[in-house]
């Protein structure tokens, strides 16, 4: 490789910046999935979908765990028992 063109890559920066899709699939009252996508704005300076699934959902204790057949506890969103989750990262890059 060129000397010049080795100086144009060690002096060119990229910067990355990520674009991330979050989707969850939520228990409503009559026993339906909805899908609700979390807004962009949201996610704005989310770098992961593991942080983004951690700071979009809460986590909620079953209270009566030791008398019926419910899982000891379940995570929310916005009130909504989320059934599962979709997330997606895609990369843009600039220089």
């Amino acid at each position: 490789m060129h000397s010049k063109s080795l100086d144009l890559l060690t002096t060119y920066q990229f910067n990355i910046m990520k674009i991330l899709t979050l989707i969850f699939g939520v228990i409503t009252n009559n026993g339906q999935i909805d899908l609700i996508k979390v807004p962009n704005s949201e996610l704005k300076n989310i770098d992961s979908c593991e942080k983004a699934i951690e700071t979009h959902t809460k986590w909620v204790d079953n209270p009566d765990f030791d008398n019926n057949p419910l899982p000891w506890g379940f995570y929310t969103y916005k009130n909504k028992v989320v059934m599962l989750q979709y997330c997606t990262e895609n990369g843009v890059y600039s220089g």
